[in-house]
């Protein structure tokens, strides 16, 4: 989602080491499902959906500032203006709270959503982008971090027999998002991963001219946004695993034909909207703590 790079009056989390324990909030009954999943992993019909930014990064630094979103590492970085940076803080304190409002349906979200993203989108095509000094913004960011234990999951799906499938859906900037996954992880992505978000287009010189089509934001991610040649991945698969901080991720799988276990990181305004999650989610996880074991036990491995 687009984000400021140090948004003002951000809410700050509890000391990491204070971090809520991510079986709060859990239901009992999710932990015991998870066990089917795992035969679902062995058999080859398990599928996970994953949402990229506050999910498979950190929601909040070690030092208790603001992680960075993939809109972010670009809005943070020197390669912008003083004014498209100024702009983009603007659009993120207007359009956030709207975001995580418990109060707001998704329908009325809907509409606003895109009004953020196509002005943030209007916003970038003014600067002087290219690939390069995407490539380098993300290089230079510090403040986008994998969550914790993202990377043994990630590894774990791809190492299983037969390899799980993940799909990292993001309203994001899937350009950076390569990026980051290629520069952060300790391994090549295999083709049984794949990233299905927003595309930048670039022109022969590497310039970047507009984004694809149609919009994907964060109320409207299914996998019907997924190219049909990739779609191929997750067909057939009777089991799906929803991880993901917003209420919209939990459409990731609509379109397929799979029971859902849905893993809820609830990162912030915890006591505001901890019911809703627990009545939306089969498990919370709360305070942005690492990814919970229950994703673990539904992949069939154990957390190390």
């Amino acid at each position: 989602r687009p984000s400021s790079a140090a948004p003002a009056a951000a809410e700050q989390p509890p000391p990491r080491a204070a971090m809520g324990d991510d079986r709060l909030a859990a239901d009992v009954a999710a932990l015991e499902r998870a066990a089917k999943f795992a035969e679902a992993a062995r058999a080859g019909t398990l599928a996970v959906f994953a949402d990229f930014d506050r999910t498979v990064t950190r929601s909040f630094l070690a030092d208790g500032g603001r992680g960075c979103s993939s809109h972010g590492v670009l809005e943070g970085a020197s390669l912008l203006s003083q004014q498209c940076r100024d702009r983009a803080s603007e659009l993120f304190d207007k359009y956030y709270p709207v975001e995580i409002d418990a109060k707001m349906s998704i329908e009325e979200k809907i509409p606003i959503m895109n009004e953020w993203y196509e002005q943030m989108h209007a916003l970038l095509l003014k600067e002087d982008l290219t690939r390069e000094k995407i490539r380098q913004a993300v290089a230079d960011c510090a403040s986008i971090q994998l969550r914790d234990g993202m990377t043994d999951f990630l590894q774990k799906c791809q190492d299983a027999l037969p390899p799980i499938p993940v799909v990292i859906m993001s309203a994001g900037l899937g350009d950076v998002i390569d990026d980051f996954l290629r520069q952060s992880l300790p391994f090549e992505l295999k083709p049984t991963t794949i990233v299905v978000s927003n595309r930048m287009t670039f022109d022969q010189n590497g310039i970047l001219v507009g984004f694809s089509e149609p919009l994907l934001h964060m109320y409207n991610k299914t996998a019907s946004f997924m190219p049909e040649a990739e779609r191929k991945l997750v067909e057939g698969k009777t089991c799906c695993l929803l991880i993901g901080d917003s209420t919209g991720d939990l459409t990731m799988a609509d379109g397929l034909e799979a029971d859902r276990l849905r893993v809820g990181l609830l990162n912030e305004k915890v006591e505001e909207r901890l019911q809703q999650y627990q009545e939306l989610f089969d498990f919370v996880s709360i305070n942005d703590a690492p990814l919970p074991e229950i994703c673990f036990r539904a992949i069939g491995v154990e957390q190390t």
